[in-house]
């Protein structure tokens, strides 16, 4: 393994842990709202913290794919063409699954 792919792994690593922390203090403040408050300032708040929580568990999946595809020895393949992503591309975005994932973000940003 390159220095480059060991530096992508150890940043896939504490995204991990920083996503499972997050998660963690989200749900815990999901059941920590005060019972008197209004209910459609609550049901707001619920429904933004569902969707926070969603997008979060989805990106741990992505993060969780990613390093096991380092294990196996698949990662960096896209996986509708099957051609190597180049380091650039992984280093901007390390939980890419195909290469059009890169472009996209590539276009995003411009």
């Amino acid at each position: 393994m390159t220095d480059t792919y060991m530096e992508i792994q150890a940043e896939l690593q504490l995204m991990k842990r920083e996503l499972q922390e997050r998660l963690a203090k989200e749900e815990l403040y999901a059941y920590d709202v005060e019972f008197g408050q209004e209910l459609l300032f609550i049901a707001k708040t619920d429904m933004k913290n569902k969707l926070l929580l969603h997008d979060m568990r989805e990106d741990l999946k992505d993060v969780e794919r990613a390093l096991w595809k380092m294990e196996i020895g698949m990662y960096g393949i896209c996986e509708e063409t099957g051609q190597q992503m180049t380091l650039r591309q992984l280093k901007g975005m390390p939980t890419a699954r195909t290469i059009y994932e890169c472009f996209y973000e590539k276009v995003k940003t411009l």
